[in-house]
């Protein structure tokens, strides 16, 4: 602490010094003129006075004149000279032959010719400035310091100490105190910096609660299939029927396939856990986009014997990013295909200023409200059930809360009129339509 206020005193008192010279020298420099013409109207009467006294003395007597009888009166410092002894120059001696007078010694001393023979200037000095011994100037710059060393206490003392505080907490952060955070006064001069790091630490987090919360999910959810692929080898080896082994190859194609589903759903996740904030929104014709997504799932929705169709299109044209909202509605519809009973809809409305509410109904179970919250975190399934009917991992409507995330908007799940689901992502698209990334 002492060497930050040392050096804090050092770097004050060194400008304190430079800005104050810095600002005499251009004071004096730009108010020069003005500060002449005030002095030189201050002046000009006494100097008046005294050469209009002494031209009505002979030049020989001037000297004694100004000794005796004006010099102890006037508290000034009067001389009389040839004005040979003055060396004036080309300026001063036009100044003299207009009638006026010149100024020197930074505006102390004041010359003017006395009229009459002898060629006789008078010279003019104002008091000396009293003499100030080194024993003032030496307590004056020590108590100037004394305060400034006070100021600086007041001021540093608790910004040290709000800075220490930030300094513990980073480094309890840096041992993996996850909850460690800045306590700073509102008062405090570095609340500022204070709140950003207790943002950023909170951000942190979550940052890393959820990723150790979806590491232990991802474990939990590759043992299943990599316990039915070693099960599966096992049998290989024990089994001679080529029938048989066929069936147990196609049963591995189908676990390989379920780990690089979820490898996909995977990356896709962990590519929309930060939001873009420049996330270019690309036009698109709105039932044109509608219907190639509800087309690429008809396939599943025929197998699974459920109508698929798009029920209604208020605008035509929508602005989204199309590669993830593609991908969020076409998960939408595969969650709705899993669990429709016959039916599954798709609707676009649009309000003003480009807003829009995407929905997908079916006419399944539903939804129970206790649920409609959780079923958005990672690698939640209500139906717990494990086998390749169900399908899914567990991250289709947690990448569709990202993607509507990506969009400045939300995703919400309800009672959908079909009597199932209904599942809505409303957004608007805020930035200008641009290239799309």
């Amino acid at each position: 602490m002492l060497r930050f206020i040392l050096r804090l005193f050092v770097v004050l008192a060194v400008g304190f010094v430079i800005s104050s010279q810095v600002v005499d020298r251009s004071a004096s420099y730009l108010f020069e003129p003005l500060s002449e013409g005030y002095t030189r109207q201050a002046v000009r009467g006494q100097m008046y006075s005294l050469v209009r006294e002494l031209g009505q003395v002979p030049a020989a007597e001037r000297e004694a004149y100004v000794r005796d009888r004006l010099a102890p009166h006037y508290g000034l410092g009067l001389r009389v000279a040839p004005a040979a002894s003055f060396e004036a120059s080309e300026a001063e001696r036009k100044l003299i032959a207009a009638g006026s007078f010149f100024i020197r010694d930074e505006m102390q001393t004041f010359v003017a010719a006395l009229p009459g023979p002898g060629d006789q200037w008078l010279e003019m000095k104002l008091p000396a400035e009293p003499p100030v011994g080194p024993w003032v100037l030496v307590a004056v710059y020590s108590a100037l310091t004394l305060l400034l060393g006070a100021f600086m206490l007041v001021w540093a003392l608790p910004t040290w100490r709000d800075l220490e505080a930030l300094k513990t907490a980073a480094q309890r952060m840096g041992q993996g105190d996850l909850q460690a955070r800045a306590r700073l006064s509102r008062h405090s001069t570095i609340r500022g910096l204070g709140d950003t790091f207790n943002q950023m630490s909170e951000r942190i987090s979550a940052l890393v609660s959820n990723q150790r919360e979806l590491t232990n999910a991802v474990s939990h959810e590759l043992r299943t299939p990599i316990a039915r692929l070693s099960f599966e080898l096992d049998m290989m080896d024990r089994e001679d029927d080529p029938e048989a082994r066929r069936r147990l190859v196609e049963e591995m194609k189908s676990d390989v396939a379920e780990l690089d589903s979820m490898a996909s759903e995977l990356l896709m996740y962990a590519r929309l856990e930060h939001k873009g904030d420049g996330v270019a929104l690309q036009p698109q014709d709105a039932r044109g986009w509608l219907e190639s997504v509800v087309q690429h799932a008809g396939f599943e929705a025929g197998v699974a014997g459920v109508r698929c169709e798009v029920a209604q299109c208020q605008v035509p044209e929508v602005h989204l990013h199309q590669r993830y909202m593609t991908r969020a509605l076409l998960n939408l519809l595969q969650n709705a295909i899993r669990h429709a009973g016959g039916r599954v809809q798709v609707s676009l409305l649009g309000g003003s200023a480009r807003e829009y509410v995407l929905m997908v109904d079916d006419d399944g179970p539903g939804i129970a409200p206790a649920d409609r919250e959780r079923i958005f975190e990672p690698f939640i399934r209500l139906d717990e059930s494990r086998d390749r009917e169900t399908g899914g991992v567990g991250l289709g409507l947690a990448i569709v809360s990202r993607v509507a995330r990506w969009h400045n908007g939300s995703v919400r799940a309800e009672d959908s009129p079909l009597g199932g689901a209904r599942f809505v992502i409303a957004w608007k698209a805020l930035s200008a339509p641009g290239r799309s990334t």
